[in-house]
């Protein structure tokens, strides 16, 4: 079974958009399999380009599908932060993240061109595919 242990809380970079965040080891039987981050604020950027949630799971514990476990158990972290739903964004060709938000009860929104004054559209994300889940 996979928990999630806080890592540790970011604060927020005003000049550079960037929100408070919450930052959570996946664990399995002990085994950090991967990280979760929960971005706390809820401005238009965030919720159409960045999303409120960012994770990775290392190489050798991929296929397993940790990363929708995470975001499950994610939702009350949020909900307890009042967020009522979240937005989470993927590159369009990260098909495995897709998959990862549909089988979570993600839903697709659209996909959106990135603002090239954005660190996205810097590091060469210049649209990013957008998901919503309802808490």
């Amino acid at each position: 079974m996979l928990t999630l242990k806080l890592q540790k809380v970011t604060e927020a970079v005003p000049e550079r958009g960037w929100a408070r965040a919450e930052f959570y080891d996946m664990l399995v039987d002990g085994e950090v399999v991967g990280t979760i981050q929960l971005r706390l604020g809820d401005t238009d950027h965030i919720r159409l380009y960045g999303g409120h949630v960012g994770y990775n799971v290392k190489p050798e514990h991929r296929g397993h599908s940790y990363a929708s476990q995470a975001l499950r158990e994610l939702r009350p972290i949020a909900r307890q932060h009042g967020f009522e739903e979240i937005s989470i964004t993927c590159r369009p060709d990260n098909a495995a993240s897709c998959r990862t938000l549909e089988k979570a009860g993600a839903s697709y929104q659209g996909t959106y061109a990135v603002p090239p004054d954005t660190d996205l559209y810097a590091r060469g994300d210049f649209h990013m595919r957008r998901y919503r889940l309802a808490l």
